[in-house]
Protein backbone atom coordinates (compact mmCIF):
# COMPACT_ATOMS: atom_id res chain seq x y z
CA UNK A 1 0.00 0.00 0.00
CA UNK A 2 2.81 2.39 0.90
CA UNK A 3 4.50 1.67 -2.45
CA UNK A 4 1.28 2.56 -4.28
CA UNK A 5 0.99 5.80 -2.30
CA UNK A 6 4.60 6.68 -3.21
CA UNK A 7 3.83 6.11 -6.89
CA UNK A 8 0.73 8.30 -6.67
CA UNK A 9 2.75 10.99 -4.89
CA UNK A 10 5.42 10.88 -7.60
CA UNK A 11 2.82 11.19 -10.37
CA UNK A 12 1.15 14.13 -8.62
CA UNK A 13 4.52 15.82 -8.09
CA UNK A 14 5.45 15.37 -11.75
CA UNK A 15 2.13 16.88 -12.82
CA UNK A 16 2.52 19.77 -10.37
CA UNK A 17 6.08 20.40 -11.56
CA UNK A 18 4.88 20.41 -15.17
CA UNK A 19 2.20 22.96 -14.27
CA UNK A 20 4.83 25.03 -12.47
CA UNK A 21 7.17 25.00 -15.49
CA UNK A 22 4.28 26.03 -17.73
CA UNK A 23 3.41 28.89 -15.37
CA UNK A 24 7.08 29.96 -15.14
CA UNK A 25 7.46 30.10 -18.92
CA UNK A 26 4.15 31.92 -19.24
CA UNK A 27 5.04 34.53 -16.64
CA UNK A 28 8.54 35.11 -18.00
CA UNK A 29 8.06 34.90 -21.77
CA UNK A 30 4.47 34.76 -22.96
CA UNK A 31 3.42 38.14 -21.64
CA UNK A 32 4.58 39.43 -25.02
CA UNK A 33 2.97 38.55 -28.37
CA UNK A 34 5.00 35.92 -30.19
CA UNK A 35 4.31 36.97 -33.77
CA UNK A 36 7.30 37.07 -36.17
CA UNK A 37 6.79 40.82 -36.69
CA UNK A 38 6.78 41.52 -32.96
CA UNK A 39 9.83 39.34 -32.35
CA UNK A 40 11.68 41.18 -35.15
CA UNK A 41 10.75 44.52 -33.57
CA UNK A 42 11.91 43.30 -30.17
CA UNK A 43 15.20 41.88 -31.40
CA UNK A 44 16.05 45.05 -33.33
CA UNK A 45 15.22 47.40 -30.42
CA UNK A 46 17.76 48.59 -27.86
CA UNK A 47 18.44 46.02 -25.16
CA UNK A 48 18.35 46.84 -21.45
CA UNK A 49 21.10 45.13 -19.43
CA UNK A 50 22.06 45.59 -15.79
CA UNK A 51 25.21 43.86 -14.52
CA UNK A 52 25.56 45.90 -11.32
CA UNK A 53 24.36 43.80 -8.37
CA UNK A 54 21.49 45.30 -6.33
CA UNK A 55 21.20 48.33 -8.65
CA UNK A 56 17.64 47.61 -9.80
CA UNK A 57 16.51 46.35 -6.39
CA UNK A 58 17.65 49.49 -4.58
CA UNK A 59 16.21 51.75 -7.27
CA UNK A 60 12.85 49.96 -7.00
CA UNK A 61 12.73 50.04 -3.21
CA UNK A 62 13.98 53.64 -2.93
CA UNK A 63 11.38 54.90 -5.40
CA UNK A 64 13.92 56.04 -8.01
CA UNK A 65 12.14 54.14 -10.78
CA UNK A 66 8.74 55.57 -11.60
CA UNK A 67 6.66 52.55 -10.68
CA UNK A 68 4.07 52.09 -7.98
CA UNK A 69 5.20 50.69 -4.65
CA UNK A 70 3.08 47.60 -5.34
CA UNK A 71 4.85 47.02 -8.68
CA UNK A 72 8.27 47.47 -7.04
CA UNK A 73 7.48 44.94 -4.32
CA UNK A 74 5.87 42.59 -6.85
CA UNK A 75 9.04 42.65 -8.95
CA UNK A 76 11.33 41.97 -5.99
CA UNK A 77 9.24 39.36 -4.20
CA UNK A 78 7.78 37.93 -7.40
CA UNK A 79 11.27 36.98 -8.58
CA UNK A 80 11.91 35.26 -5.25
CA UNK A 81 8.54 33.46 -5.09
CA UNK A 82 8.79 32.34 -8.71
CA UNK A 83 11.83 30.16 -8.00
CA UNK A 84 10.90 28.66 -4.61
CA UNK A 85 9.09 25.70 -6.26
CA UNK A 86 12.08 25.01 -8.52
CA UNK A 87 14.40 24.80 -5.52
CA UNK A 88 11.91 22.58 -3.70
CA UNK A 89 11.46 20.13 -6.56
CA UNK A 90 15.16 19.96 -7.43
CA UNK A 91 16.12 19.36 -3.80
CA UNK A 92 13.50 16.66 -3.47
CA UNK A 93 14.81 14.95 -6.60
CA UNK A 94 18.58 15.51 -6.29
CA UNK A 95 18.95 15.47 -2.47
CA UNK A 96 22.02 17.71 -2.91
CA UNK A 97 22.02 21.36 -1.89
CA UNK A 98 25.05 22.12 -4.05
CA UNK A 99 23.58 20.58 -7.22
CA UNK A 100 20.19 22.17 -6.54
CA UNK A 101 21.75 25.63 -6.25
CA UNK A 102 23.81 24.96 -9.40
CA UNK A 103 20.68 24.09 -11.42
CA UNK A 104 18.72 27.03 -10.01
CA UNK A 105 21.55 29.39 -11.04
CA UNK A 106 21.70 27.81 -14.50
CA UNK A 107 17.92 28.10 -14.94
CA UNK A 108 17.91 31.76 -13.90
CA UNK A 109 20.91 32.66 -16.07
CA UNK A 110 19.35 30.79 -19.01
CA UNK A 111 16.15 32.82 -18.66
CA UNK A 112 18.16 36.06 -18.62
CA UNK A 113 20.13 34.98 -21.71
CA UNK A 114 16.93 34.16 -23.61
CA UNK A 115 15.45 37.49 -22.51
CA UNK A 116 18.56 39.21 -23.86
CA UNK A 117 18.56 37.30 -27.16
CA UNK A 118 14.85 37.90 -27.77
CA UNK A 119 14.97 41.35 -26.15
CA UNK A 120 12.03 40.46 -23.94
CA UNK A 121 12.04 42.41 -20.70
CA UNK A 122 15.34 43.46 -19.16
CA UNK A 123 18.39 41.31 -18.62
CA UNK A 124 19.29 41.98 -15.00
CA UNK A 125 21.75 40.43 -12.53
CA UNK A 126 19.32 41.39 -9.77
CA UNK A 127 16.77 38.98 -11.25
CA UNK A 128 19.37 36.21 -11.00
CA UNK A 129 20.13 37.16 -7.37
CA UNK A 130 16.43 37.19 -6.46
CA UNK A 131 15.67 33.97 -8.37
CA UNK A 132 18.56 32.14 -6.69
CA UNK A 133 17.41 33.46 -3.30
CA UNK A 134 14.00 31.92 -3.95
CA UNK A 135 15.49 28.65 -5.18
CA UNK A 136 17.73 28.39 -2.11
CA UNK A 137 14.77 29.11 0.18
CA UNK A 138 12.82 26.31 -1.51
CA UNK A 139 15.76 23.89 -1.34
CA UNK A 140 16.45 24.53 2.32
CA UNK A 141 12.79 24.23 3.27
CA UNK A 142 12.72 20.78 1.66
CA UNK A 143 16.04 19.81 3.27
CA UNK A 144 14.56 20.68 6.68
CA UNK A 145 11.33 18.80 5.92
CA UNK A 146 13.24 15.74 4.70
CA UNK A 147 15.35 15.73 7.83
CA UNK A 148 12.49 16.02 10.31
CA UNK A 149 9.51 14.52 8.47
CA UNK A 150 11.05 11.98 6.09
CA UNK A 151 10.53 11.60 2.34
CA UNK A 152 7.02 10.18 2.42
CA UNK A 153 5.58 12.94 4.61
CA UNK A 154 7.54 15.64 2.74
CA UNK A 155 6.10 14.49 -0.58
CA UNK A 156 2.64 14.29 0.97
CA UNK A 157 2.94 17.87 2.24
CA UNK A 158 4.11 19.03 -1.21
CA UNK A 159 1.28 17.21 -2.96
CA UNK A 160 -1.36 18.70 -0.69
CA UNK A 161 0.24 22.16 -0.82
CA UNK A 162 0.68 22.07 -4.58
CA UNK A 163 -2.84 20.87 -5.28
CA UNK A 164 -4.16 23.55 -2.90
CA UNK A 165 -2.26 26.22 -4.84
CA UNK A 166 -3.65 24.96 -8.15
CA UNK A 167 -7.19 24.91 -6.72
CA UNK A 168 -6.70 28.39 -5.31
CA UNK A 169 -5.42 29.64 -8.68
CA UNK A 170 -8.41 28.26 -10.58
CA UNK A 171 -10.81 29.52 -7.93
CA UNK A 172 -9.43 33.06 -8.34
CA UNK A 173 -9.56 32.95 -12.15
Amino acid sequence: MKKLLLEVQNIILILLFSLYLFALITVVFVRYPLTPEHLFTLTSAERVVNIVPFHTITHYLNGIYRVTTADAWLNVFGNILLFIPLGMMLMLRLKSKRMTVFYVVMASVSIEVVQYLLNIGATDIDDVILNVTGGVMGAFSIAILLRFAGEFLTKLILCIGGMSMVALYFNMS
